[in-house]
């Protein structure tokens, strides 16, 4: 009879998930806020299908856990560092102030020090689920709008680490405030210091060794092992458990197991943290909620507000324009589900009271779902500003103040889309030009990095950062545009890689000569494709395709090069005219 209570219970909460969070993809509406209704709506304070919520906290416990692991498997050293100033400088700022202000608004009404940081923390936190999925549908992802999101979503991220220490101090009351502040400190240090040594010295081997044995099973195991593994030490050591799972994450991040352990770990993530949020919907009291809406409404529109401000006038401060500053102030204006999981944890209510963190709650889930209309909001006011910038250098350097080891692409037609898209499915960020005006119109409209300049010319490169650039890639179909480019690009910059689309092997020679570090023929590259799918239909095995295809291709080019090579040494003897 035990048994049968335990599963009934998951069947409500499955059926509810899956006919509520329906209706909320349906509708457009983000699943988080589906599985708080569903909830809501199955909890005492609703329909009362489930009326003891503790017996449902396990499941969400994991839930946590996973979201903690994948946003640290988001993060690695490499990307702080190639962010860094934009990450701890602008990140930093944002979270340090946003937190400050609220945590002394709330201190001004009588609250303690200690529930001011959890507080002023929890509220500084933005939504990574939601900013990254509606940055994904506004195609803003390669934007500069899309750069800064990040930027501060990485930072938050990283702020989780003292956040959690912090909580997870509070149960010993014996100790003074400035002690355990010391000792979040302390070993916040302490643990990235571990995550630098286990994740070079031990983890690469141990997954190396798992997946040498070419068990699929095996891997996901391994990877669930380590997830909770860490967690649990991590909680055996008296820290928070999701900090664990976050240094998992960050761990498994610098290998290169990386995007197996995300497919992996993917479908457990997703179910854990649904059933997380339906369990704080559950806890929700619709009377105490309703006799606070307005208070609620007021607060949601007053956390906004003000999270729009600091990260609007940060912006300016930093050198990005007005309408870069308005977009991204609006995007990042709501609360984090981060917060969900610092406000319901048992030692953060105990110190803000269980009224006072519902209220909370509430806020973020209606921020949370103001933010699709609003960041629509803020696109359209930005296109509206910037509508008469498009061509000016002075908007491109505006826009392009933040890149650093970016790729530019130099022609967007379908070449240079194409190439955009697999920079953009490798998360490598680039700029792009075309002459194209109304090409340069749409594209923009659609949320690409895509200006109006003819990068023959030295003042439109520098503005495009042709100094901080990774590489350069020219697509124009017109060979006398691709050298006269080559050619400026080479006056600024001799060391940066060129890339150049040929129609021929004959212009390979001289798109090289001219100082392209690769020409790629349209052609040629056109023959050896379509001869490869030839072969394969005649059922020539992959290995052996590619073995001929590679070695062709090798072939061809080098007798180009060498060809080159030998009319530039040819000597022509001083004959007499006759």
């Amino acid at each position: 009879m035990h048994e049968s209570e335990h599963l009934i219970e998951i069947v409500i909460l499955l059926c509810a998930a899956v006919m509520i969070v329906a209706v909320f993809r349906a509708l457009r509406l983000s699943p988080v806020l589906g599985y708080l209704v569903a909830g809501t709506a199955i909890g005492p304070f609703g329909l009362a299908l489930i009326k003891d919520v503790d017996k449902s906290s396990a499941f969400a416990d994991f839930g946590v856990i996973f979201l903690m692991f994948m946003i640290g498997l988001e993060l690695s050293l490499g990307r702080l560092g190639s962010m860094r100033k934009h990450v701890f400088g602008f990140g930093g700022a944002q979270t340090f102030i946003t937190a400050g202000l609220f945590a002394a608004f709330f201190m001004g009404l009588g609250g303690s020090t200690q529930a001011a940081i959890i507080i002023g923390g929890g509220l500084a936190l933005s939504s990574t689920a939601i900013v990254l999925q509606v940055i994904a549908d506004q195609g803003e992802k390669s934007s500069q709008v899309g750069r800064l999101s990040l930027a501060i979503l990485i930072l938050q991220d990283l702020a989780v680490i003292p956040l959690l220490v912090f909580v997870s101090r509070l149960s010993d009351e014996s100790r003074p405030l400035a002690d355990a502040l010391t000792d979040t400190a302390f070993n916040a240090v302490l643990a990235l210091f571990f995550i630098f040594i286990a994740g070079r010295m031990l983890l690469r081997p141990f997954f190396r060794f798992i997946a040498s044995l070419e068990n699929t099973d095996l891997f996901s195991a391994t990877t669930l092992f380590v997830v909770l593994g860490v967690a649990w030490l991590t909680g055996e050591a008296g820290l928070s458990p999701a900090l664990g799972a976050f240094m998992a994450g960050l761990l498994v991040a610098e290998t290169e197991f990386k995007p197996q352990v995300e497919s992996d770990i993917l479908p457990y993530k997703g179910l854990f943290m649904g059933l997380f949020f339906m369990t704080v919907g559950m806890s929700l009291n619709i009377e105490m909620l309703v006799a606070s809406f307005g208070t609620i409404i007021g607060l949601t529109f007053a956390l906004m507000f003000l999270k729009t401000v600091i990260i609007m006038a940060l912006c300016r401060v930093f050198g990005f324009s007005l309408s870069t500053a308005l977009q991204t102030g609006l995007l990042l204006s709501q609360g984090g589900e981060f917060a969900f999981v610092l406000f319901t944890l048992p030692a953060a209510q105990e110190v803000l009271g269980k009224e006072i963190s519902q209220i909370l709650l509430v806020v973020i889930t209606v921020s949370m779902a103001l933010t699709p209309i609003i960041a629509q909001i803020g696109k359209r006011t930005a296109l509206a500003l910037e509508k008469y910038a498009i061509s000016r250098p002075e908007s491109m350097i505006d826009e392009t103040i933040d890149l650093t080891h970016h790729v530019i692409i130099s022609g967007y037609g379908r070449v240079g889309h194409t190439v955009a898209q697999l920079l953009e499915t490798e998360s490598i960020t680039f700029v792009a030009i075309d002459m194209d005006s109304f090409l340069v119109a749409r594209e923009r409209k659609s949320g690409t990095p895509v200006y109006y300049g003819d990068t023959t010319r030295l003042h439109v490169l520098n503005a495009l950062g042709i100094h901080r650039a990774r590489a350069i890639i020219i697509t124009h179909a017109d060979v006398r545009v691709a050298l006269q480019t080559i050619q400026t690009v080479r006056d600024i910059n001799h060391d940066i890689p060129i890339i150049a689309r040929a129609k021929n092997l004959e212009q390979v020679q001289k798109l090289e000569r001219a100082g392209a570090t690769l020409a790629i023929a349209e052609m040629f590259e056109t023959s050896l494709s379509m001869g490869s799918a030839l072969l394969k239909s005649i059922g020539v095995a992959d290995m052996e395709i590619s073995r001929i295809i590679d070695m062709f291709r090798a072939e061809d080019y080098a007798l180009t090069r060498a060809s080159e090579n030998e009319v530039s040494h040819m000597v022509i003897p001083n004959t007499p005219l006759t």
